[in-house]
């Protein structure tokens, strides 16, 4: 295996261009007043500028790793960045916000470009006993764009630059794709699967409407108040998602180019795997009722409210690193990350019950969740990849991918619809609580999962 020198080089500049994806939900979150104010933009406007960037990523990401195995992930991933580029300047100079959804859209485009390349880059460059490292590497940047989103949001919000407010939000992608482009140029070779050729374009598209349809009604279901059609919609995702994976087998018999491998859903810890992803990633409901809930019931500002959640952003930067020097084994290190969701959601909705207000105790409990989902993350993501050869980890790295926004968005779709509808009745501190209980129970359902997944894996 002859490894390229300047690997580790390559990793941060590959590292910091998918930064910028998380980076963008984040931030974005922060910027919504400022956008409305701007505007004039109604509620479902400002859903659809969060939305639109989730969703085309989503769709998408299989597809960006399966042309990171054809064409190369070098060119891949470049590509993708300079889509992120652009569409942030047009972005920061949006003259409607119907312009700017569209801008967000492509920058969801760009996103599934990037991340999928890195997964797949890091199986590629990386001897096996380096790779934990490389992983954890990557991981450590959704904690650190949870941190850098929240508080670099409300310092750009803050700052007036010239006639710059909520622009700056999107123009601080600039310098940082440019850098990324220019380093990845020096540092790595265009890695990419020489064994395959063509691109299933049905494929392509009969995956994009299964996953647009289960997760349209999942964002837009508590607007539309979940109606009958709804359930339909997510019903007939479904569906045609069967009707996918039956499509991929068939086209793997005639021996035509494919979009996913069927083994890989069909290898049992491989899917195993993605479950537990799926569900750890319902953390994302904590994004969306807290800043709610700091400032509509606590009247702090958005400032404030990115520095209430620094200690989950920070434990979750700093699991990462933490895992990378433990010799534990893998399903060890699920289970205690786990138990550590488990241990801080449930006991800052006690501490949010009863205090109301964030306090050293809330600091202390929501760090300990932020520990188990650095924890957790890294572990996951290099066991998945783990368990699939070289010419697959670019399609397994799109499944990892989308498992964490489906995740995301079911998550937080769960979490937020359940915290929306009973604010009225139980009142704001009761529905947080409410809320935060929920996440840490679902992942009791993962420590379930690894008990089965841990007689694959090390």
């Amino acid at each position: 295996m002859n490894l390229s020198p300047k690997r580790w080089q390559a990793l941060y500049f590959l590292v910091a261009g998918a930064f910028l994806s998380p980076l963008d939900y984040f931030i974005v979150n922060m910027a919504l007043p400022s956008i409305k104010k701007a505007f004039n933009a109604s509620d479902h406007q400002l859903q659809m500028v969060v939305a639109i960037y989730g969703l085309s990523y989503a769709a998408l990401v299989v597809c960006g790793g399966r042309l990171g195995d054809l064409y190369g992930r070098k060119k891949i991933f470049v590509i993708g960045l300079y889509i992120f580029l652009f569409s942030s300047m047009a972005c920061a100079f949006s003259p409607s916000i119907t312009w700017l959804i569209v801008s967000r859209l492509f920058q969801g485009i760009g996103a599934s470009l990037l991340a999928p390349q890195v997964l797949a880059s890091i199986k590629v460059l990386f001897r096996a006993e380096e790779q934990p490292k490389a992983v954890s590497l990557f991981s450590s940047v959704f904690g650190l764009a949870s941190v850098a989103g929240q508080l670099i949001g409300g310092i750009l919000l803050s700052m007036q630059w010239g006639h710059f407010s909520w622009e700056l939000v999107f123009l601080v992608n600039v310098p940082v794709a440019v850098i990324c482009i220019t380093g990845i140029h020096f540092t790595m070779d265009n890695h990419q699967d020489r064994k395959q050729s063509g691109i299933d374009y049905t494929g392509s598209l009969l995956l994009i409407l299964s996953l647009l349809m289960i997760i349209c009604p999942l964002i837009f279901g508590q607007k539309f108040q979940w109606a009958w059609w709804i359930f339909v919609s997510i019903l007939s995702g479904i569906i045609l998602l069967i009707i996918f994976l039956k499509y991929e087998i068939h086209l793997q018999q005639k021996g035509q180019p494919i979009l996913i491998n069927p083994a890989l859903l069909q290898y049992r810890p491989f899917a195993l795997s993605l479950c537990i992803i799926f569900f750890y990633n319902f953390t994302s409901g904590l994004f969306i009722c807290y800043p709610y809930y700091l400032q509509q019931f606590l009247h702090q500002t958005s400032l404030q409210t990115g520095l209430a959640i620094f200690p989950y952003g920070l434990a979750f930067f700093l699991g990462p690193f933490l895992v990378s020097k433990t010799k534990l084994k893998s399903y060890t290190i699920i289970d205690i990350g786990l138990g550590l969701l488990i241990f801080g959601f449930i006991s800052s909705a006690l501490a949010f019950y009863f205090q109301q207000k964030p306090s050293f105790l809330t600091y202390i409990t929501l760090f300990s969740a932020g520990l188990g989902h650095g924890t957790i993350m890294p572990v996951m993501m290099k066991t998945a990849i783990s368990l699939v050869s070289k010419d697959k980890a670019g399609q397994a790295s799109g499944l990892v991918s989308i498992a964490i926004q489906i995740g995301s968005v079911t998550g937080g779709a769960i979490i937020g619809t359940l915290f929306f509808n009973i604010v009225g009745i139980l009142g704001f501190p009761a529905a947080f609580a409410t809320a935060m209980a929920m996440i840490g129970s679902f992942q009791i359902i993962g420590t379930g999962i690894n008990s089965r997944l841990k007689k694959y894996i090390q």
